[in-house]
């Protein structure tokens, strides 16, 4: 019994570095700044994954005074283009692949933006990689002010940047008609 009591006391700090994200807390990628693999069960480092070279390592998104900025990062430096296709700006890469969580979709509806939703796919006929980005009102749909920068980190990011959207189009029977 001692024994179990003396396991759980000693495991409890590393029980605690562990926890859970508290709701809000962001657990994702910052540019420029490494980040730190959690270490293993026991309790030594773990080593950080990185990405194959080619992958779209990570999308990062921000809303920032009623715009966005949405980060896409790479291990090696990559390039861009955008173009506007049915309402959605289309932002193709020369990268052929997608890490594992670069490929989850993200909804940004809830947040004081112009967007409403960023989902990454291989592009038309397997080359490169396409970052389709939705806009909450098809008509703010226009190419961003784009940067790319190499960080700290080592990564290389496409930054994009929106301005303020227009208001949403009223539903049919919604509240705002009346």
């Amino acid at each position: 019994m001692r024994a179990i009591l003396l396991v759980l006391l000693l495991a409890s700090p590393a029980l605690a570095d562990n926890a859970p994200h508290k709701e809000g807390d962001y657990g994702g990628v910052e540019p420029g700044k490494p980040k730190t693999p959690e270490p293993k069960p026991d309790g030594k480092p773990a080593k950080a994954k990185k990405p194959a070279k080619g992958a779209l390592a990570w999308i990062g998104f921000e809303a920032k005074d009623g715009g966005a900025q949405v980060f896409l990062q790479s291990i090696s430096p990559f390039q861009a283009t955008q173009r506007v296709e049915a309402g959605a700006l289309v932002v193709h890469l020369d990268l052929n692949r997608l890490a594992a969580n670069a490929g989850r979709a993200i909804d940004t509806r809830f947040f004081d933006n112009p967007l409403a939703g960023i989902h990454a796919s291989r592009g038309k006929g397997g080359r490169g990689t396409d970052v389709r980005i939705t806009f909450k009102n098809p008509k703010d749909a226009k190419e961003a002010q784009l940067r790319t920068a190499t960080e700290a980190d080592g990564y290389s990011y496409v930054y994009l940047s929106f301005g303020e959207g227009t208001p949403e189009p009223a539903k049919p029977g919604s509240d705002v008609e009346k």
